[in-house]
């Protein structure tokens, strides 16, 4: 019996713990914010609710049910079960990932091994304890950086306490490394003249201070923990970065700035909103979520560039969600060296089959995923006056980008909706990194065979 027992566990994978501890996480965080003293009106919380917020939290999203927004609803508890869901929600895919092959890491089959190595970028596990250790402490200096700097802001809004200036810095810090959205303003995040004292009142240098540092925590934590070590401990020079690290620089940069540009297009030349307000949306609709105007004011093409960039997301292995920024280049690359009549390859690297296969795969899905969640959600809220084609459809790009912004529609949504959209910010997190570790045995199941079928060209299009 007990070697029946040590044979199940050993067939366990790591990347399948992964997913419970996450979902272990949004139960336990559930429960915590449905008691009495985790609300400011002494009362139970709809579970509901709870459910929504605990894993809008832990899949770093920042979409609220709750209309007073985490200040007007939760007390300091509760906000703390926020922040810590947070925070393990923007860290946890890797770290959680690798302190569970370091617990079992003489139990693991070889192939867990090489999965897990390709993952960091290593060529043995003991690199794994390295590279936790390194994320820790890039996590730890960004967060610090990010509470320093906001400190002087929070200290010069009226009505604020130390305490209470320290508290604001420590949970924004955190909440906009961890691309997460969520902060203790009120209900309308960084959009001024909407009711939020504290954005009304802070002075006006430090209203764009504020989303100036947010945006440079955003960039930070959408970066890829790979990329900022091969910057910062590995100090490697910009001839010997690896072609994951030139994609993620190249594709942040160029959709900050592609983003900006068509946004000042659409909806800055009409004066729909300011330069740096397009700049702060093309950098928060990269899966951060906050705010600094109404959603519902964007034009329909504002709407749609805006879906673009929270479908595509941050980089691999960051906190951020999406398709990923690596995805896109490897789709877009696809498409150039097809009309080239070229293979595909970029920075003097040809990419797998696999790479190829598992883009289009993910980008398909995605799609489907995209459709079935937009089309249960209208059909839900058909009798809402508030949840227009457009409002839906936008509400559905950013859950399943783990963004968080929308058009004033996740307050008015029903009991399915509600599900539906945790069930799009669970998979959005989850699916573009580790479930396709799970089924990473068949996607190259290839390797394993000792014969080929014979090739055969089929009429496309």
């Amino acid at each position: 019996m007990k070697s029946e027992r040590k044979t199940k566990a050993k067939q366990i994978s790591p990347y399948l713990l992964v997913i419970l501890s996450f979902v272990g996480v949004i139960l336990l965080g559930s429960f915590l914010l449905t008691l009495p003293f985790a609300h400011r009106d002494g009362n139970w919380g709809n579970y509901m609710d709870a459910l929504f917020h605990a894993t809008s939290a832990t899949c770093v999203t920042g979409l609220s049910t709750y209309s007073l927004g985490i200040e007007g609803e939760l007390t300091f508890f509760g906000q703390i079960v926020m922040l810590i869901m947070i925070q393990i929600g923007g860290l946890g895919f890797i770290t959680i990932l690798t302190f569970f092959v370091s617990l079992i890491q003489k139990k693991i089959q070889f192939k867990d091994r090489y999965m897990l190595a390709q993952a960091v970028n290593s060529t043995s596990i003991a690199d794994v304890t390295k590279f936790v250790r390194r994320v820790i402490v890039i996590v730890a200096t960004a967060e610090i950086l990010g509470f320093a700097l906001g400190l002087p802001v929070f200290l010069n809004v009226p009505g604020y306490s130390v305490p209470k200036a320290i508290w604001a810095s420590i949970f924004t810090s955190i909440s906009a490394f961890n691309n997460a959205g969520f902060d203790i303003f009120g209900g309308t995040s960084l959009i001024q003249g909407m009711g939020t004292i504290v954005v009304d009142t802070m002075p006006q240098w430090a209203y764009y201070y504020m989303q100036g540092y947010i945006m440079i925590l955003i960039v930070m934590g959408g970066l890829s923990f790979l990329t900022i070590i091969e910057l910062t401990f590995q100090r490697k020079k910009a001839k010997q970065l690896s072609s994951f690290t030139r994609i993620t620089l190249l594709m942040t940069g160029s959709l900050i700035i592609f983003g900006f540009g068509i946004l000042m297009l659409t909806d800055g030349i009409s004066g729909n909103i300011t330069p740096y307000q397009a700049l702060f949306q093309s950098v928060t609709t990269r899966t951060a979520g906050f705010a600094s105007f109404d959603q519902s004011t964007l034009s329909p093409a504002g709407k749609t560039v805006s879906c673009v960039l929270m479908f595509i997301g941050g980089s691999p292995i960051s906190t951020a969600g999406g398709i990923k920024t690596t995805t896109i280049f490897v789709l877009i690359l696809c498409f150039i060296r097809f009309l080239q009549g070229r293979k595909i390859s970029a920075f003097k690297r040809e990419f797998t089959n696999s790479s190829i296969i598992k883009t289009m795969t993910l980008v398909f899905l995605s799609v489907v995923v995209l459709l079935v969640g937009f089309i249960c959600i209208a059909s839900f809220e058909r009798g809402n006056a508030a949840a227009t084609t457009d409002a839906v459809l936008y509400e559905t790009f950013s859950a399943f980008g783990t963004v968080g912004l929308s058009e004033n529609l996740t307050t008015t949504l029903s009991l399915g909706s509600k599900i539906v959209i945790c069930l799009l910010m669970f998979f959005g997190r989850l699916g573009p990194i580790t479930l396709f570790q799970i089924f990473q045995t068949n996607i190259d199941n290839e390797k394993n065979t000792h014969y080929r079928e014979i090739p055969t060209d089929v009429i496309i299009g």
